[in-house]
């Protein structure tokens, strides 16, 4: 219990990294918890700029995100497997004979 009170007013110091209002009222979406730190998506109520927090029991700290994603975007796409050199160059081939337009527009089968 007190070390989520601690990581509670770690995330109230926590402030805006683009207007400086505090994000104890910010839109907090956890992406990753573990015992004593949580990484959030917050969205600033004041400016709606979208940060990653990460909060421990000794602090806090943001990273500003210029991204379009939600929290829950973001969960998803940390399960998802990464991607291999393999698959850049194979995308690098495609695109040598085609255009990213017309692969765009094709319909897939």
């Amino acid at each position: 219990m007190l070390k989520n009170k601690q990581i509670l007013k770690n995330i109230q110091a926590t402030k805006c990294p683009k207007c400086g209002e505090s994000l104890s009222t910010a839109q907090i979406d956890t992406v990753f918890k573990a015992d004593t730190s949580y990484i959030a998506h917050a969205v600033c109520t004041k400016c709606s700029t979208s940060s990653m927090i990460t909060v421990t029991l000794n602090g806090s700290g943001t990273v500003p995100i210029y991204s379009d994603l939600s929290g829950k975007e973001f969960k998803k796409f940390l399960r998802m497997p990464g991607i291999s050199y393999d698959d850049v160059l194979d995308l690098h081939l495609v695109l040598k004979k085609e255009s990213i337009w017309n692969l765009l527009h094709k319909k897939e089968k």
